[in-house]
């Protein structure tokens, strides 16, 4: 429904600019979405996981693991079968929580043999856990009983009384339920980077980044390294073009237990709030130097992003605004930083 009270089919053939405006425009700004068709995908057969922590002697030692490890991204990694999260963290350690899908667990540990290998042939440059690999039916993915059975900790339950048995969420998303954010931000990172003569400077860059704050690289978000489809899907929506071309989201971030101003016993800490958010402006300023245009994610990144239209739609936001004015000349939706956002203070 938009806001003249129309009721609105968007898709290719009907309304299709604002179809397009819907796929990455940002939500809540172009109309109320009250019905929404998606094109589901057949799954792989297997899914997998990789978890690892290698923690580096000294400052020297953990440069020779950051670019190790780009290169062995570079060449093994940036392909549609590799996703999630490795954490380069201020105190030398590299924390790998990786997921892959369409291979058993013999093929996801012939791939990482070699790193792992270099890791305990340095001896005492290094520690690290034993690395844990895993891979199981795709189908068992998100089946609740499944999880419980084989991973216990891996997810809650509701506790609420009488709620179904099968609202169950990730253990390591509890934190998100009302968590106090000191300081937030987002940043594409391009594929050019993983050129050879680039890869050290990548390194260096993420290892001057995590000396102020944990900096997470979420290779789930970057669209480089994926399948020909996905990237072709992705240019026909109104995100921004960048992230066909990034291979990474790099994210710093810190937060404090749920807090409200005057809620006995919860108040925030605002002076460990700054801190932390000064952290994470160091960090982010160190990452951005890697890639100045790299824009941002809509969806994780600065409350107090400057340049938000550029950051998060490039050179797609003219176009967006466009339609904005045509569809809502008065700016019925709004809100903060979205497209139009700016006539409103």
């Amino acid at each position: 429904m938009t806001a003249d009270g129309s009721v609105r089919i968007a898709n290719s053939c009907i309304n299709p600019e604002l179809s397009w405006a819907l796929k990455g425009g940002g939500g809540g700004t172009f109309g109320v979405v009250t019905r929404l068709t998606l094109r589901t995908h057949e799954l792989f057969k297997t899914f997998g996981f990789v978890v690892a922590t290698i923690c580096a002697a000294t400052d020297a030692a953990f440069r020779r693991l950051v670019g190790r490890f780009v290169d062995f991204y570079a060449g093994h990694l940036h392909n549609p079968h590799w996703g999630e999260i490795v954490n380069v963290k201020p105190d030398r350690v590299l924390e790998i929580r990786l997921s892959f899908q369409g291979l058993d667990r013999s093929e996801a540990e012939a791939v990482w043999q070699p790193f792992f290998k270099w890791v305990t042939d340095s001896g005492t440059d290094f520690t690290s856990m034993r690395p844990v690999i895993r891979a199981i039916p795709s189908t068992k993915r998100w089946d609740a009983a499944f999880i419980k059975e084989q991973a216990p900790n891996a997810i809650l339950f509701d506790n609420r009384p009488g709620a179904p048995q099968e609202n169950v969420y990730w253990s390591a998303n509890l934190s998100e339920a009302g968590h106090f954010i000191y300081g937030y931000a987002s940043a594409w990172l391009p594929s050019s980077l993983l050129r050879a003569e680039e890869r050290q400077r990548l390194a260096d860059g993420l290892i001057a980044a995590s000396r102020h704050s944990k900096v997470e690289l979420h290779f789930q978000k970057g669209l480089s390294g994926a399948a020909d489809e996905a990237i072709a899907m992705t240019k026909d929506t109104s995100t921004n073009p960048v992230v066909t071309d990034a291979f990474v989201l790099a994210i710093a971030g810190s937060e404090g237990p749920p807090a409200f101003p005057g809620l006995i016993g919860h108040e925030p800490d605002f002076s460990n709030a700054r801190k932390s958010a000064e952290a994470v402006a160091k960090a982010v300023s160190e990452i951005q130097k890697l890639a100045p245009d790299g824009g941002s994610y809509v969806a994780e990144s600065d409350y107090f992003l400057r340049d938000w239209q550029r950051g998060y739609w490039g050179s797609n936001y003219p176009k967006l605004l466009a339609i904005k004015k045509k569809l809502d000349p008065s700016g019925l939706f709004f809100v903060h930083h979205g497209v139009g956002s700016e006539s409103w203070s």
